[in-house]
């Protein structure tokens, strides 16, 4: 009633009584023009809601990037180095013969005993000291499949449908990962994971994709937030503990996805795609259950029918131009293709620090088990927090949140670089520490979409800036440099001087920074894009136009 009064709404005053019904009255056809005005605009964002069915999304979207987040965190544990490794021989008692020359390394005779949290490749297949690269160098080779994966299975979300490309890129994850735990050799697992790797990508770019376009513009900050990586980073640091061994982990991880499958039954398929599409009698059919599901009321059904019927039209429009549309449509607008570039080398600087941090968590004093999940906490409050904000806070906007979150992350990455710089100790190991843990809550990785504030900021951002008709595609490129990102993180840190990776990080996330802010428009808050915006057209002058010009 506040937002539309009328007469009877409205106190009457003595003196002025028929000024104050005249007004009411006023104010009462305004609200009726405002609410016809706002009827023509509406889109399939004004009937989704944060109801039942949205649950129901939300429940299978929890499972699926469990087991994404899971395969991607799986590593940080298979990959991890021993914290040390002893060497027991007749008379003498080496504490870690990794701190020894190789040279001498060569010419002990005596039983190996590493010390360590969990039982990775590494221990179980004994590389030791300097051979852990590579075990280290397999991630740069899981990540190109993650890359060509998202890039596949972007194009084909959009030309068969978000569901279809979620069940096979998941349902292949899981039997991959069963395959996984059998391995017998280094080569073996790299192969297998690698494939795995492929579907992986996939799953973790439709996923975002697919839960994005189910949900109300205004909750989609917050619901990111707390459906994210945080949480599951922490579930699966305490599964990792449990299972103390890295056959065991990767079945555990499969068996807490499992009720995904069933989720799957429940769910339809996006009813923007299939609009999209030109599938308009499924869209109409998908929407209708949706509300059935929700318990809208009938006039509401009518007003979506109306919304389809004209959203109709429009793909009627588009499918006389005969346009089909790929990762080109990105660049053939100078302000898109600006803010394309911008948000795909932004991910690329995000994505080197947030695995460089994350796969190196191992290298940092105390428990790997704890810092993880001191990593989780951290990030989880900090989404939270920004989840509240971002959803009271109408001026705190996606470039907001990144700016401060990029901003922190360079400053950690220049603490990181100064410790490293002036040597270890025991106080200069708690900085780094310290700030590695910071730094990495702030950024850490993955995908698509969003685990912590510049992710989220990033990936929120281009989900509301792009076009449905380019979503995927434009989702598939930006991860592509993400991925690339992956593959070149684990190379960065192998560099022979220690301080130079974190100073060369913190130069490129300063300047991604200030790119972001410059470069890209704030999106908070307005209605996902269905199309391309138009080209502007020339205007021709017809006589009438030259005609006074050449009378002056």
């Amino acid at each position: 009633m506040a937002d539309n009064p009328s007469s009877s709404s409205i106190p009457l005053l003595p003196d002025r009584e028929g000024e104050v019904i005249e007004e009411g009255k006023k104010e009462e056809k305004e609200g009726e023009k405002k609410e016809e005005k706002e009827g023509e605009k509406k889109n399939v964002d004004s009937f989704l809601r944060l109801s039942w069915y949205c649950a129901r999304i939300l429940f299978l979207s929890e499972f699926i990037l469990f087991g994404s987040a899971g395969n991607m965190v799986y590593l940080v544990y298979a990959g991890a180095a021993p914290k040390s490794v002893g060497c027991v021989g007749d008379g003498f008692n080496i504490t870690d013969i990794c701190k020894l020359p190789i040279e001498e390394r060569a010419n002990l005779t005596c039983t190996l005993q590493p010390f360590y949290e969990f039982r990775s490749l590494n221990v179980e297949f004994e590389y030791y000291c300097e051979e852990t690269a590579k075990v280290k160098g397999t991630v740069s080779f899981q990540m190109a499949g993650v890359l060509f994966g998202a890039l596949f299975w972007g194009f084909f979300a959009d030309a068969k449908g978000r569901r279809l490309a979620l069940i096979i890129c998941f349902t292949a994850t899981m039997i991959l990962s069963v395959v996984n735990s059998a391995v017998t050799s280094l080569v073996m697992f790299n192969v297998i994971r690698t494939i795995h790797a492929f579907f992986n990508g996939g799953a973790l770019i439709v996923y975002g994709v697919y839960k994005m376009e189910h949900l109300p513009r205004k909750h989609r900050f917050l619901v990111s937030s707390l459906i994210a990586w945080s949480p599951n980073y922490i579930l699966i640091t305490i599964l990792a503990w449990l299972s103390q061994n890295w056959r065991t982990f990767q079945l555990v991880i499969v068996a807490f996805c499992l009720p995904a499958f069933p989720a799957f039954y429940f769910v339809y398929e996006s009813p923007r795609w299939l609009i999209q599409r030109g599938r308009i009698d499924e869209a109409r059919e998908v929407l209708e259950k949706m509300q059935e599901i929700d318990g809208v009321s009938q006039t509401k059904r009518e007003d979506m029918q109306k919304m389809i019927d004209e959203e109709h039209e429009k793909v009627l429009a588009r499918e006389r131009k005969a346009k089909n549309y790929n990762v080109t449509h990105l660049f053939r607008h100078t302000e898109m293709a600006i803010a394309t570039m911008t948000l795909s080398l932004g991910v690329l600087v995000t994505s080197m620090i947030g695995y460089g941090l994350m796969f190196n968590l191992e290298t940092l004093s105390g428990s790997l088990f704890l810092n993880s999940i001191y990593l989780g906490l951290i990030r989880w409050a900090l989404n939270i927090t920004t989840g509240i904000i971002d959803f009271n806070v109408v001026w705190a906007g996606r470039k907001l949140f990144h700016t401060i979150g990029q901003g922190v992350v360079a400053l950690g990455l220049m603490m990181l670089a100064w410790t490293h710089y002036e040597g270890k100790s025991e106080a200069m190991a708690e900085v780094a520490r310290v700030s590695t843990l910071i730094s990495a809550a702030f950024v850490s990785q993955p995908p698509n979409l969003s685990p912590s504030q510049t992710f989220i900021s990033k990936g929120m951002l281009a989900m509301e800036y792009f076009p449905t008709v380019v979503r995927n595609s434009a989702m598939s490129f930006k991860t592509t440099f993400s991925r690339v990102g992956a593959v070149i993180a684990p190379q960065i840190f192998l560099l022979p001087i220690p301080w130079v990776p974190y100073a060369l990080l913190a130069g490129l996330a300063l300047a991604d920074t200030v790119a972001f802010l410059v470069f890209v428009p704030e999106t908070k808050g307005r209605p996902l894009p269905e199309t391309l915006p138009e080209k502007k057209k020339k205007k021709d002058l017809s006589p009438e136009d030259i005609k006074p010009s050449l009378q002056k």
